[in-house]
């Protein structure tokens, strides 16, 4: 073992107290007596049944007022030299409700190396951390588990970082932007997350903090980038988290820190399939600097092929409930993915036929629908007393059983119960349940009725595949503090800040549902949706196509920070939306209908599949109006051929191609043979702007022609460049061949 050269002579020194501690140590074994044992001024209390165990707790001493060891080692009998590495994993953590912030370090224990593997153990008396680096070839897996070894249970924030020098640093956040680090200062992208709070109040607690709305979910922030990317002197260094493990996390950047990684997590005897465990799973691999984020993508892409696997093969539009066969030539509107239910009916020749029956044959793939996440019952009156709203005379029989084992409760012990507006009652009002939908569940489950009641007579049909509803509407922020529920989790707990006790994050039980449901899809052949996709990245790992709902009044769910994650996260999965509110606005009612060229051409840059739902997401839906269907049609024939187009080729985050107009953003989809780009000016003045194409990297030899394919007009090309004149706020598409 190596230590720095001012700790040589505590170390000698050491060596003589060490062999008296051991005579000690035998002398009390002998008289089986347990002391406490007192070290200069360190207090070590040791159950001196073991030998062992005196010498555990004094390497751990020696580390501890160690400085950071210079070398890899091993603590043991046979310590040995492994292998020098200046970019050794550092461990910290913060523990919450234990009083103040401060920022412990958890030291190096012991290393062990093998041909293409480091497992380095961190420990002190309370928390050991044991990380595994597994050598990939073109990326390192970071495996890591946390265990608590004090009595009862934790909470902590464990930040794993990756250190790195350098003179200059730059930040790449979303698909295009870079900013260049300042020192003291983290960066990151994250949003803030807790308990969402419902706006006409709830029923648990006689305020909305009572019932923990609002409360911060870990720290209350949370990356939504599954990755994060850093330049370091022109050299690439990504970190991503595997999305297969849904956990509370952040990853940032300081500058000569280096890459961090912060998780949110508790720890309890009570989850029986990792007592008193947390753990997490991370991986580090370089990128091409001069591509920034696009290039670290495309690397993560390769890193989690599964995550991004591509199932879907016909593309199009999402059609939300009405029955396809009655919209007059339904053809013409692009029509791919209907959301539908094994209950409801089309007219095929004069009769009656289940939709999923009925779209067999039309190309238009059905997707049951369903929202497990919560259970909605209609109430005559917002007031209700809690213990009257959850009694047997208030819940419909064949909700109780599942309810009793299924809900989840605050903090205060309580079932989370929001009161909601919901127009798809006639009473107008409901109580809305939170439940785990973990199917794991002893006993009558949630998982087990929306199992039976919606998801298996939909199958028995042959569906195409189901549909997740609301996926980050009320309930996927809650927090579950019913502990009778921590034995079935597979993922790790959480907590918030302002409670300091274990909780399930309850979007961990939401993915265990999806998961669970995907596996079996994909093992048929079939599909999952998920709709109300937001900022949460983990949910992508088990989608083969994501939906979301807009509003013509607000750009926070459409734009360009938005749209870019959307894009990122699916990767070539399909992206569709409704236009819900405003879609009665006179953009679209009134001649010459300039929201549709604005909306479908928003979406037309990522490949994006624009249709339209209801204003209320439930009442007079736009595809059972006549007049706004004739509206519509002439722009749904018009985009909707060119948006498959692009979308079958493939989007690529790495564009190769560049624009010499800041405001111009360049999207490209397909490879050399099937290759397109997207050229959107999202400026507010027209330009005129020259695109330039890297032919070797393309993969383009000789002389190539270009098409823009929405005005239908061959482009003049200059060598590799293109030039383009865009109004303001419009998309071109130009197809080269």
């Amino acid at each position: 073992m190596i230590i720095k050269k001012n700790r040589v002579t505590m170390w000698k020194s050491n060596i003589l107290l060490i062999k008296v501690l051991s005579v000690v140590i035998i002398c009390i074994n002998s008289i089986n007596a347990k002391e406490n044992i007192y070290f200069g001024s360190e207090a070590l209390t040791l159950a001196v049944a073991s030998e062992k165990t005196m010498v555990e707790n004094y390497k751990l001493l020696l580390l501890e007022q160690a400085d950071e060891v210079s070398t890899f080692h091993k603590v043991n009998d046979n310590s040995a030299l492994i292998r020098k590495d200046t970019n050794t994993i550092n461990v910290e953590y913060f523990e919450i409700g234990k009083g103040g912030n401060q920022l412990i370090k958890l030291v190096k224990y012991d290393v062990n190396v093998t041909a293409n593997a480091k497992i380095t153990r961190f420990r002190n008396n309370q928390y050991q951390v044991v990380i595994s680096e597994i050598d990939r070839e073109n990326y390192t897996e970071i495996n890591g588990e946390l265990e608590y070894l004090s009595e009862g249970s934790s909470c902590i924030t464990l930040r794993i970082t990756l250190p790195f020098n350098g003179n200059k640093w730059q930040w790449h956040s979303g698909l295009e932007k870079s900013d260049l680090m300042r020192l003291d200062s983290v960066y990151e992208d994250a949003v803030q997350i807790s308990t969402v709070l419902p706006p006409d109040g709830a029923f648990n607690g006689q305020t909305l903090a009572d019932g923990g709305y609002g409360d911060p979910v870990g720290q209350g922030s949370m990356s939504f980038y599954p990755l994060c990317a850093v330049s370091i002197d022109n050299n690439g260094e990504g970190l991503g988290i595997d999305m297969s493990l849904p956990i509370v996390y952040r990853l940032s950047a300081e500058i000569n820190k280096g890459l961090i990684a912060e998780f949110d997590v508790a720890t309890s005897p009570l989850t029986e399939k990792f007592p008193n465990r947390a753990f997490f799973k991370l991986s580090h691999f370089n990128f091409n600097s001069n591509w920034g984020m696009r290039a670290a993508l495309k690397q993560y892409y390769a890193i989690y092929p599964e995550a991004f696997k591509k199932r879907v093969t016909t593309e199009g539009v999402w059609l939300p409930f009405t029955a396809l066969r009655s919209i007059p030539n339904w053809e013409d509107f692009g029509f791919a993915f209907h959301e539908t239910a094994w209950n409801n009916s089309d007219e095929m020749d004069g009769k009656s036929l289940p939709n999923i029956l009925s779209d067999k044959g039309t190309g238009v793939l059905s997707f049951q629908y369903t929202e497990p996440w919560d259970i909605q019952l209609p109430i005559l009156t917002k007031d209700i007393p809690y213990n009257t709203l959850i009694s047997d005379k208030m819940i419909p029989s064949e909700h109780q059983q599942y309810l009793k084992n299924s809900a989840i409760e605050d903090k205060n012990g309580l079932w989370q119960t929001r009161r909601l507006e919901t127009p798809w009652f006639t009473s107008g009002w409901a109580v809305s349940i939170t439940t785990n939908c973990d199917p794991d569940l002893e006993g009558v489950n949630r998982y087990q009725y929306v199992k039976q009641d919606e998801i298996t007579p939909a199958v028995n049909m042959n569906v195409d595949g189901i549909y997740f509803d609301s996926m980050e509407w009320n309930w996927h922020h809650d927090l579950n503090y019913r502990q009778e529920h921590f034995k079935y989790t597979d993922y790790p707990l959480s907590f918030s800040k302002n409670v300091a006790r274990p909780a399930i994050w309850n979007f961990t039980s939401e993915f265990e549902f999806m998961k669970k449901i995907a596996d079996e899809m994909h093992s048929q052949g079939k599909l999952v949706m998920g709709n109300g996709h937001g900022w949460n990245p983990f949910a992508a790992a088990n989608l083969d196509l994501f939906g979301a709902e807009l509003s013509w009044y607000s750009t926070g769910d459409h734009n360009t920070e938005a749209l870019d994650f959307k894009r990122a996260i699916s990767f070539q999965k399909p992206i569709v939306f409704l236009l819900n509110e405003g879609l009665n606005d006179k953009a679209f009612t009134d001649f010459p209908f300039k929201g549709y060229e604005i909306y479908f051409e928003k979406l037309l840059a990522y490949g994006f599949f624009p249709s339209f739902f209801s204003v209320n997401a439930s009442s007079d839906p736009y595809w059972k109006d006549a007049e706004k269907i004739e509206n519509g049609r002439p722009f749904f024939k018009k985009y909707i051929p060119i948006i498959k187009q692009i979308a079958g080729a493939g989007w690529e985050p790495i564009t190769e191609a560049v624009c010499n107009v800041e405001s111009v953003r360049i999207e490209r989809f397909g490879e050399v043979g099937k290759l397109f780009f997207t050229v959107r000016n999202n400026g507010n003045k027209d330009v005129q702007c020259i695109v330039s194409l890297d032919l070797e990297e393309l993969n383009i030899v000789g002389k190539f022609s270009a098409i823009e394919m929405v005005g239908a007009q061959q482009i003049k090309v200059d060598k590799n460049k293109l030039k383009l004149a865009i109004p303001a706020n419009r998309t071109q598409v130009i197809q080269i061949f």
